[in-house]
C-alpha cells in the first residue's frame, strides 16, 4: 500500500511489502567584500574532530508515529506496521542513551506546538537532539499530520541555531520514514559483484556558525520514490537503521552507519507484492548531512 492520497488498503494483516507514499548588481570591481563567486580563500584547519558527546545527558529522541489520518482532501490508508517501527526506534534510542518521547497521530498544530516546545527547552547539558517521523509523504518534502499536510522544514526550523541556541553547534538528527512520491526503483542484474564491493577538543575562541549547520536528515527513500513498509515487520529502512545502530552505534561514526544502512537496504531488500507492477522492486535510502564534525554515540 502507498502512504499517499488516493490509495486504498485491502488487508490489515497482509505480509506483502507496502509503500509510504503519500537579481543583483556589482558596483565595484575592487570591492574587498565576499561575493557569491568569490575567490577561494585559504582553508583553515579545524582542530576538533568529533562532536562532544559526554555531556550529562545524551538528549531527547522524539518519535512522531502517524498511523491513522482524517484529512478531508485526501484518502490516506492506515499505516499498519508503523507501531513496530516506533517500538524498535524507542528501544534503539534508549540503548544509545536518549530520553524518548513518542507521540501518536497528532494533528498539524499539535506537532508544531510540540516541536517549538522542545526547541525552547534548555539543552545545555545534552549531547544532541533526534527526531523520527513515521508517516505518509509526497513530493517536495510533504509530510502528513493526522489532519493536514506539513513540510519537513516545519520539523527542523525550530532547532536552527538562531532559534534554539542551547543546541547551537550540536547535532540535530532527523529520520523520516515516508514516501516522497510514487515512482518505483527499478532493479538491474549486474552479474558477479566483487567481494570488495559487497563488503560494503573545544576551542575557546568565539566562532560564527550558519544557523542551518549541524543538521542531518536521513530519509527512507530518494526523491520522487516510494518508501516500503511491511505490515508485520515494519519498514525496511527503520528496521535496518535500528539493526545497524544497535550493532555498531558505539563504534562507527554516524555517516558510516548510514552508509552501511544504504548498502544493506540496496543489496538485501526486494519488494514482495501481490500486484505484479509492485513486485520485485528495489529501494535506496538517502541522507543529507550538514554535520560539521564526526559523530560517535
Amino acid at each position: 500500500m502507498v502512504d499517499a492520497a488516493g490509495t486504498t488498503e485491502t488487508s490489515s494483516e497482509s505480509n506483502e511489502d507496502i509503500v509510504d507514499a503519500a537579481g543583483t548588481t556589482e558596483t565595484s570591481s575592487e570591492s574587498n567584500e565576499d561575493t557569491v563567486d568569490a575567490a577561494q580563500q585559504e582553508v583553515q584547519p579545524i582542530h576538533v574532530k568529533d562532536y562532544k558527546m559526554d555531556h550529562e545527558k545524551r538528549g531527547l529522541f522524539v518519535i512522531f508515529n502517524q498511523k491513522e489520518f482524517k484529512i478531508r482532501s485526501a484518502t490516506l490508508p492506515i499505516r499498519h506496521g508503523t507501531d513496530i517501527d516506533a517500538a524498535s526506534l524507542k528501544k534503539t534510542a534508549k540503548f544509545l542513551g536518549f530520553k524518548v518521547k513518542t507521540h501518536h497521530d497528532l494533528e498539524r498544530k499539535e506537532i508544531q506546538d510540540k516541536m517549538w516546545k522542545y526547541a525552547k527547552k534548555d539543552h545545555s547539558d545534552h549531547d544532541c537532539f533526534a527526531c523520527a517521523i513515521l508517516t505518509h509523504g509526497g513530493r517536495d518534502d510533504v509530510l502528513y499530520a493526522a489532519d493536514d499536510e506539513m513540510k519537513l522544514n516545519h520539523f527542523t526550523e525550530p532547532f536552527q541555531a538562531d532559534k534554539c541556541k542551547s543546541l547551537a553547534g550540536k547535532p540535530k538528527l532527523f529520520f523520516v520514514q515516508a514516501c516522497r512520491a510514487d515512482q518505483l526503483n527499478k532493479n538491474i542484474l549486474v552479474g558477479q559483484v566483487s567481494a570488495d564491493t559487497l563488503d560494503a577538543s573545544n576551542q575557546s575562541a568565539e566562532v560564527r556558525l550558519p544557523v542551518k549547520a549541524d543538521f542531518l536528515i536521513s530519509l527512507a527513500t530518494t526523491a520522487e520514490h516510494y518508501a516500503w513498509r511491511n505490515e508485520r515487520y515494519g519498514s525496511i529502512f527503520i528496521q535496518t537503521l535500528c539493526s545497524v545502530l544497535n550493532k555498531y552505534g558505539h563504534t562507527l561514526d554516524l555517516h558510516k552507519l548510514l552508509t552501511r544502512v544504504n548498502g544493506m537496504v540496496a543489496y538485501n531488500f526486494e519488494s514482495w507484492s501481490k500486484s505484479e507492477n509492485m513486485n520485485h522492486k528495489k529501494k535506496i535510502p538517502t541522507f543529507t548531512s550538514r554535520l560539521t564534525r564526526d559523530l560517535y554515540f
